[in-house]
Order: C-alpha cells, then structure tokens, then sequence
C-alpha cells in the first residue's frame, strides 16, 4: 500500500500555517487588525474571511508558542484516533461552528466589539474531540486523568484579555462534531 502521509503529519501542517502566518506579522506583512474578528466585523460588516483568518492569526510569541506546543501535543492524538481528514474537520469545523457560537453569545451580551485571535479555539476543539473519546471508553477516570488539564484550560480561559467564550464554544463544537465522527463516519 502507498502511503502519502504520516499520522501526525496535518498537525505540523496546522503548525507551520500559523508560524508562517506569525512570521508575516511580526514582519509587518500582515495586519492583525485586519484578520482578528468581532461581532461587528464578522455579522455588521460581512467579513466573514475573519472567521477563519483569526484562527491562524497571533501577535505575540507567548501567544504563538502556548497555542503551537498544546498543537503539538494534542493534534497527533486526535489524528490517530479519527484519521488526519478526520482530525481537519475536527479542527475546522470547531473553529467556524465554535466562533460562531462565540460571536454569537458575546452579542447577547452587548459585546459586539472585542476582537479575538489565536489558535486556541480550534485546539480546545481538538481537546473536546479527545475528551469524548476518553469518556467514552475510559468513563469518570478517564475524565479525572484530564483533570489538571482541564483544569489548567479553565484557569487560562478566564484571564483577562483571553477569549474563553471561544475555547468553551469550539470545545463544544469539537465533543459534537466528534461524536457525530464516531457514530456515522
């Protein structure tokens, strides 16, 4: 059998998008202004590419670093789980679906103007997906050898200037797209 990729491989594709992507920014190549999303410019002004284009944005190197190493540590777990086309519909699919629903809640809170950007909500999707499938087949000890990690995520969602609405949506919208995964595809 040809085999044309490795499992794991389309994870350090992700990696080296958002380097690029990172590279360009730093360098003043790009404007994160222009690719980070809100409310208002995703749904007031039908922006749209931000959706997607705010997932592979980051402007600091903390920020790229944290995002990057969680990547890489969850993305090749997921790929072996569902397959490397599975763990991109993971990813994506949790992105948009989970922003969405991000975007969605903040304007229910009159907060149509926060800008958000990183990969951290495609990630968490990833983790929700990872989640599921540890409940599934290990149940509560499963869920309680996440438990720091869990933890730690909670913790890193509520400091200020993060935008934990998207990592608990995009977690959501993982768990969902990943249960459908097991039971259809």
């Amino acid at each position: 059998m040809f085999v044309i990729y490795n499992r794991g491989m389309f994870t350090y594709v992700l990696v080296l998008i958002n380097v690029i992507i990172f590279v360009m920014v730093i360098n003043r190549r790009l404007d994160p202004d222009e690719l980070s999303m809100s409310y208002h410019s995703v749904f007031n002004r039908r922006e749209y590419y931000r959706i997607l284009s705010s997932a592979f944005t980051h402007q600091e190197i903390v920020h790229i670093a944290c995002n990057m190493i969680s990547l890489i540590n969850i993305g090749p777990a997921v790929e072996r789980i569902f397959g490397s086309v599975g763990m991109l519909v993971i990813y994506f699919g949790s992105m948009v679906l989970g922003k969405i629903l991000a975007l969605q809640i903040r304007h229910n809170k009159r907060d149509d103007y926060t800008m958000s950007l990183g990969a951290s909500g495609a990630i968490c999707g990833l983790i929700g997906a990872y989640l599921l499938v540890v409940m599934k087949y290990y149940g509560m000890d499963g869920l309680m050898s996440m438990g720091r990690s869990l933890l730690s995520l909670v913790i890193m969602s509520v400091l200020p200037g993060v935008d934990g609405t998207s990592h608990f949506s995009c977690m959501a919208m993982g768990m969902v797209i990943a249960w459908i995964l097991m039971f259809f595809w």
